[in-house]
């Protein structure tokens, strides 16, 4: 029998697979424009040095920005980059994005299975931006450090919210009674999945920086996230309520700061051979 946790888990699966088919070429025109996910890939590769990988995973890779940017990074070093993703609406655009480069190879599939779909290891796997859209998580973390080769590196890049210039939740302070639902899970959870891996060396980064109001309302649009603020309103109803939202936090909070975590998980060598 399947119980009512695993119900929920497939809703909202379902839920996100059908809000980023929506969102494929909302997300293309936003990036074109602001640059954001290539952006937290660059800091993750920054982040994972001494680290240069040449075989590399890139977990939820949507359209393709995050894997032709991690390929642009260590292109010098000859990569194969495989990606994943869920949504085959996203994967087209993917696909079409790297239909010239040689070494990138897409595969629909869940994060959660990465062990069924993969039988080779990587040096380095990334999750641009898609961590938080994973019911079990933890569940797909721990397969990805089977998948890594000695001193291989986990890089991934969690939304942690919109702040005020002390630090304060903008939409909550603006909006005591709105719910705004940054992913499938808080980032506590994600803390207590890394303290349950203690054999990883594993940093925990702020990456935060200001925004402006016409960001916001870029990134709010994007279905896959107008759809955490209202989730059972149409998308065309949401845009006049994204817009009215972006404007008051300009009014209340002024200058409003998008927030990351970006976490760099570090699995250890080969062990010791003893001598007898």
């Amino acid at each position: 029998m399947t119980s009512g946790r695993d119900n929920g888990e497939s809703r909202f699966k379902a839920a996100v697979e059908r809000n980023f088919d929506q969102s494929a070429q909302v997300y293309d025109v936003f990036e074109e424009k602001h640059h954001l996910f290539e952006s937290l890939v660059m800091r993750q590769f920054e982040l994972i040095a001494p680290s240069r990988p040449r075989r590399v995973l890139d977990i939820g890779c949507g359209t393709g920005i995050s894997t032709l940017a991690l390929y642009k990074a260590v292109a010098s070093e000859s990569p194969n980059v495989y990606a994943i993703d869920i949504s085959e609406s996203m994967l087209l655009k993917a696909k079409d994005r790297c239909r010239d480069v040689s070494g990138i190879y897409f595969i629909r599939g869940d994060a959660e299975n990465l062990e069924t779909l993969f039988h080779e290891t990587f040096d380095a796997i990334f999750y641009t931006a898609s961590i938080f859209l994973i019911p079990r998580f933890c569940e797909s973390i721990k397969q990805a450090g089977r998948l890594l080769v000695p001193e291989g590196v986990i890089s991934l890049s969690f939304y942690s919210g919109l702040f005020d210039g002390e630090g304060e939740d903008a939409v909550g302070r603006t909006f005591p009674d709105l719910r705004y639902q940054y992913g499938a899970f808080p980032i506590q959870d994600l803390v207590s999945c890394f303290d349950s891996m203690p054999e990883f060396r594993t940093t925990w980064v702020d990456f935060r920086f200001e925004t402006t109001t016409e960001f916001l309302f870029d990134f709010l649009s994007i279905p896959a996230q107008s759809a955490g603020l209202f989730p059972k309103i149409p998308y065309l109803d949401r845009i006049p309520k994204i817009r009215e939202i972006c404007a008051a936090m300009a009014g209340k909070v002024g200058p409003v700061f998008m927030g990351w975590k970006v976490v760099i998980a570090r699995k250890p060598g080969q062990p010791a051979v003893s001598s007898i």
